[in-house]
């Protein structure tokens, strides 16, 4: 990033809180590109450029944000001068603090970095994995997609300035099968923060995904009720997300929309549960260096051996709220305001084999993918999409599939009803939004894990 600049806006954001009792300054670069291809269509696209400043002022009452996408000099500095001069100054009623004095660069790290192939490279790439699954028998369409982003920012306060460079990628393939009746369809997700070696999928992954679909033409509708579940790890982590996620998010709390606060400190799950939400995690696509109010990154248990220790916190939540802060103060780009938001969200792993969960199961289910998951953090309600799952009968995995699947419950039942937890780990990534908005990089996931839940 330019000095220069740098410079220039460490000088404006020290003379504005000369005004003020604190100000700071976050300024964002970056930019990327996507792919798509199917059987009919290909299209290579720019991704938004997020490239802008945020001043962020606190006022002694609440904070008071202005963005500019300007970096002009002279215009910057009428900028943050008038933005100063028209805070509504309040009597000191909290006390912000500036965090721990850091000047320091963080930069992903890359095996192969995106530029050493070129966008008509990576197009082959994609038409080569999309005719590779239309080769296969029943499949009649096939789409194979990648994006790769670039995001730059860099925070400055009265004794920070901290700068992160991390790189995002995304693979996604979709196979769709007919019978001649039915249609169905199946995915295979990779990706995360690095370059190139986390879109590497291998043939037997592909030749999964579309057997899978293949199956999915005979699924059934699973009969509503209550049934002791396996759940893979993206399921594990769609209960992870959506239950003791979103939920604990606490800027909710100010709002009197989380159920989750006249919880802390109280066991709320089964003694082997902890979940966690960790934005060091190397390679995760939900990882970051600092979170968007220049906090340093680091894990954050959520539940500790079963017990709610702390939630997900902004700046401001924690100051009003008189909770700890955590690193998950995260903003969509320069244009969109802070929110208490989720990182890498999941449940930890112990000490079983997941054979041995579904060998333990005497009739149940085993969820393998998930689709999609929302909340309700007031009621704590909890529903969850799944893609397919697979009878287990005395603790074997039949050929009967079931497809699609609802679970739904009361979050501290499902959390108090998992009683195995296995020994391996898996994250997924995506984006997730804020009330339908405010969408950030995040992954979920875990382990293999067994519990009750009411399937529909």
């Amino acid at each position: 990033m330019d000095k220069n600049l740098v410079g220039r806006i460490r000088e404006l954001t020290a003379e504005a809180e000369r005004k003020v009792p604190y100000a700071s300054a976050t300024y964002f670069t970056g930019g990327g590109m996507e792919i798509r291809v199917d059987r009919k269509d290909e299209k290579i696209a720019a991704l938004k450029a997020n490239r802008g400043l945020v001043l962020t002022v606190f006022n002694g009452e609440y904070f008071q944000e202005f963005a500019t996408d300007d970096d002009d000099p002279d215009r910057m500095t009428r900028f943050f001068r008038a933005a100063t001069d028209s805070v509504l100054r309040r009597p000191p009623k909290y006390e912000i603090p500036v965090g721990v004095a850091q000047e320091k660069v963080y930069q992903t790290e890359e095996q192969i970095c995106p530029e050493a192939m070129n966008a008509t490279e990576k197009l082959d790439l994609m038409r080569g994995r999309r005719d590779r699954i239309l080769r296969a028998d029943q499949v009649v369409n096939a789409m194979a997609m990648y994006a790769e982003r670039r995001e730059n920012k860099i925070f400055i306060n009265r004794v920070r300035v901290v700068e992160e460079q991390v790189r995002r990628v995304t693979h996604f393939l979709i196979a769709y099968v007919t019978d001649g009746k039915t249609m169905k369809s199946n995915f295979l997700i990779a990706g995360g923060t690095g370059g190139l070696e986390r879109i590497e999928v291998r043939d037997d992954q592909i030749d999964n995904m579309i057997e899978t679909a293949r199956k999915l033409l005979r699924a059934e509708r699973i009969t509503p009720g209550f049934y002791d579940i396996v759940a893979a790890p993206p399921v594990t982590g769609l209960i992870a997300h959506e239950a003791f996620g979103h939920g604990v998010e606490i800027d909710m709390y100010l709002k009197d929309r989380a159920r989750s606060r006249d919880f802390l400190g109280s066991q709320i799950a089964a003694p082997i549960v902890n979940i966690v939400d960790d934005p060091t995690v190397p390679e995760a696509y939900g990882s970051y260096f600092i979170d968007d109010e220049g906090e340093p990154a680091r894990p954050t248990y959520i539940i500790k051996d079963g017990r709610y220790i702390q939630g997900l916190s902004d700046l401001y939540s924690s100051v009003v709220m008189g909770l700890p802060k955590t690193a998950n103060g995260r903003r969509e780009s320069y244009e969109r305001k802070i929110y208490s938001r989720m990182s890498n969200t999941f449940i930890q792993p112990r000490d079983l084999q997941p054979s041995a969960i579904i060998a333990a199961v005497e009739n149940g289910v085993y969820l393998e993918q998930g689709l999609s998951g929302m909340e309700d953090p007031k009621g704590w309600g909890i529903q969850i999409i799944v893609h397919y799952g697979r009878e287990i009968r005395n603790g074997k995995l039949t050929d009967r599939i079931f497809s699609p699947l609802g679970v739904t419950g009361y979050v501290p039942e499902l959390l108090q009803n998992i009683s195995m937890i296995g020994n391996d780990f898996e994250l997924d990534g995506g984006t997730c939004g804020k009330g339908y908005k405010e969408n950030v990089p995040v992954s979920s996931g875990g382990p293999h894990i067994r519990t009750r839940v009411r399937l529909g």
